[in-house]
């Protein structure tokens, strides 16, 4: 992620040039210092984060990932709370208490970016910040405001210092209060051809039963994935050592699953306080359930190869050239590719061998073909392989060359020695 793309580089450009906003906050130093700790926090990041949390329409559902999320999660919605302005002041101030450093940079950049002068009392608190970039991006945000802001007549939102900034939270019963570490989250999924079906189990591990437990799908892969059942839903209750489970349905409709589901969990304890359970998120990956077989000859594969996307990488992996050949045609055909080409080839203590499969969109017009070559001396243990992808849908080929290569060191157990 450039600094100059995001929220905060439009706050430091919107109005002032570079030279002339130094100049405005006393020198290059406290710009260039800014800048070294807003870079360490905006590392480039993953963009399917990105665009899951762009389906985070509503401020509440920002707010639960901003609290509840994984760092990169929460550190990315924490950046869209900037646009809410004035009415997420409260989920900003709870992130200047994140255990993360650059969530808290993030959280004072935002409250800038609001432009209004009744977020320096928010910001004022956080000063003597434990990290240096945290202080640093305080101060420049306040001095930010201090020249730039604008007056807001009346703010809904007054700051209360705590003694405790760990256990920040404001009274609002829109807002969990804090994480429990009692309720465990375990999440996973099942994918059949037309359907996926989230599973989701909430264990109680307290001393105490918990209640009203709610669980939220705050995103998850819009693209390709329709959901059958609602968003949001309800156990009553959970007693202590006992779960609960729910499953949320989707309707398969592309021919190309990836990314992650997100999801929020809150629940009341029996003191009647609001929490949050930690509910992780879950990578979601599947492509060859949307395809089917597409029976051909290879002559046929040529003349089509030369209208499709080609992929290809060499890794070198320690194992038998000939055992990884003899596994390769079952991957293949558990992953619905008709195989067109099959064959080996010894000579002079060398082994060669060709596999090659296709098969056809479900959704689209799109094919999908594999071929993969395994090249080795026999006895030494170590050998090439090169694994070539072709497809209509450019999206699809480097993610289809990374499962079935995950996949072939999984099913023969080897180690790839490239490190990839």
């Amino acid at each position: 992620m450039d600094m100059n793309d995001g929220a905060l580089g439009g706050l430091l450009l919107s109005r002032k040039t570079d030279k002339n906003l130094s100049r405005a906050m006393g020198g290059g130093e406290s710009l260039r210092r800014l800048r070294k700790a807003v870079k360490q926090v905006l590392k480039p990041s993953d963009d399917k984060i990105t665009r899951m949390l762009e389906q985070i329409t509503s401020i509440q559902a920002t707010r639960d990932a901003a609290l509840t999320g994984d760092e990169d999660t929460r550190l990315l919605a924490v950046c869209k709370l900037g646009e809410w302005g004035e009415d997420a002041f409260e989920s900003l101030d709870i992130a200047l208490n994140d255990e993360s450093s650059h969530v808290r940079t993030i959280a004072a950049g935002m409250l800038a970016y609001t432009r209004r002068l009744d977020a320096i009392p928010i910001l004022e608190k956080y000063s003597t910040d434990n990290t240096e970039n945290v202080r640093e991006t305080v101060a420049f945000a306040i001095n930010w405001l201090q020249k730039y802001g604008e007056e807001a007549p009346e703010s809904p939102y007054i700051p209360v210092s705590k003694e405790n900034p760990a256990a920040v939270l404001l009274e609002s019963d829109t807002m969990p209060l804090r994480t429990t570490d009692d309720v465990i989250v375990i999440n996973d999924y099942a994918i059949t051809p037309e359907s996926l079906e989230y599973g989701i189990t909430i264990k109680n591990e307290g001393t105490t039963p918990i209640y009203e437990v709610s669980v939220s799908i705050l995103a998850y892969p819009i693209e390709s994935l329709s959901p059958v059942d609602p968003l949001i839903q309800l156990i009553e209750d959970i007693q202590p050592n006992d779960s609960g489970s729910l499953i949320f349905g989707f309707r398969i409709e592309g021919e190309y699953i990836e990314g992650e589901i997100i999801t929020s969990v809150r629940l009341v304890d029996s003191n009647g306080e609001d929490l949050a359970a930690k509910a992780g998120n879950v990578f979601i990956r599947s492509i060859y359930n949307q395809f089917e077989p597409f029976e051909m000859g290879a002559d046929e594969f040529i003349h089509m190869k030369s209208d499709m996307k080609q992929w290809n990488r060499e890794h070198t992996v320690d194992a038998e050239a000939s055992d990884i050949y003899n596994t390769l045609q079952s991957i293949l055909e558990t992953r619905n590719l008709y195989i067109f080409q099959n064959e080996s080839m010894e000579r002079d203590n060398a082994f060669m061998g060709v596999i090659a499969g296709i098969a056809k969109s479900k959704f689209s017009e799109n094919n999908l073909a594999i071929a993969l070559t395994v090249v080795g001396t026999q006895g030494d243990g170590i050998s090439k392989l090169r694994i070539d992808i072709f497809s209509n849908n450019n999206e699809l080929v480097h993610s289809a060359a990374s499962d079935i290569f995950e996949i072939i060191l999984r099913n023969l157990n080897i180690v790839d020695l490239n490190g990839e």
